[in-house]
């Protein structure tokens, strides 16, 4: 026992020096990439890399200021991102990497990404994945720009969708650059397997509504700004008809919602519904629910069937 308890110190320092060594591996031997840009041109294919320069400090704050930006082209995807990765200041670690910016997302190209990324660890599939437009000379050419891309990345990710969630609809946040500022804009892109479709800032608020995105949820209501900080979608199906009711609680300290205010919000519903179940999207889920249900898809499948009878209603809970 006594041997033991006098080893403990040196396994102690033991551990904390391999963990270092190994941190110092992982940050300082490496460029570590934080976010991968895709874009299929007529030439190819196009492929951009943040990444923090080797000789960062662990300091977070310190190691901000060397995120830099390279880009590269290629006949093929892979090329693309090798030819990338070769102009890096020294190998690239996929470690950290977060996100993947697209100026036009295409399900081909995900999923030839995604398998790229299986096969040779050019990336995550939990990448979080987010629309891009702007130049990406500027990104390379001006040194602040990579800082503040970083920054609106991490300000958009709470709202969009995961790499490996690609062969399911989801809204995408669009951050848009110019030669001198980095910007979230307003709305996102609904991207479906047959598509997508941009949406306003009204309408993508109302979409994350109804899908149970987190966070609060501001829309324009009888000309006032509403604050939903928390929604309960239920979804009923009878015959010939879906009933969807939203549940929702108001922001603390704000006035109850009036009930012209509730019927607007209803109706937004009921539109954006109808409008993504005309571009083949069902929000809903109602052929998995009519399954769970009866057994069958019955007449929810967005694809060959008209938009069923919708009704919506909105309630604000009390506290």
């Amino acid at each position: 026992m006594r041997n033991l308890k006098s080893c403990k110190p040196l396994l102690f320092f033991l551990l904390a020096g391999w963990c270092l060594l190994f941190l110092r591996c992982e940050s300082t031997d490496k460029s570590m990439v934080r976010a991968v840009y895709l874009s299929q041109t007529e030439q190819g294919y196009q492929a951009g890399l943040l990444y923090l320069a080797p000789q960062a400090s662990a300091d977070a704050a310190e190691a901000s200021a060397a995120l830099q930006f390279v880009q590269a082209e290629g006949q093929t995807l892979e090329q693309a991102l090798a030819a990338a990765e070769q102009s890096l200041p020294q190998t690239a670690s996929y470690r950290l990497c977060d996100y993947l910016l697209l100026p036009k997302v295409t399900e081909p190209l995900l999923t030839e990404y995604e398998q790229q990324v299986l096969r040779r660890g050019c990336g995550r599939t939990a990448a979080k994945l987010l629309c891009a437009e702007g130049e990406l000379n500027h990104l390379t050419t001006q040194a602040t720009l990579p800082d503040a891309l970083m920054a609106q990345l991490n300000a958009a990710a709470p709202t969009a969708p995961r790499l490996y969630q690609h062969n399911e609809p989801g809204l995408l946040p669009i951050l848009r650059w110019n030669a001198e500022e980095v910007t979230i804009q307003e709305g996102g892109v609904l991207h479906t397997m047959a598509g997508n479709a941009l949406l306003s800032p009204e309408q993508a608020e109302v979409c994350r509504l109804l899908t149970g995105q987190g966070g609060n949820r501001q829309l324009w209501l009888e000309g006032e700004r509403i604050t939903i900080r928390r929604c309960i979608v239920s979804v009923t199906l009878q015959k010939g008809q879906v009933l969807v009711r939203l549940d929702c609680q108001r922001a603390a300290h704000s006035p109850l919602p009036t009930q012209a205010q509730q019927q607007q919000l209803a109706a937004q519903c009921t539109a954006l519904l109808q409008s993504c179940w005309q571009q083949g999207v069902d929000v809903l889920h109602l052929q998995a629910r009519a399954v769970l249900q009866n057994g069958g898809t019955a007449n929810f499948d967005p694809t060959k069937n008209a938009c069923p009878q919708l009704r919506t209603d909105v309630h604000f809970m009390l506290y």
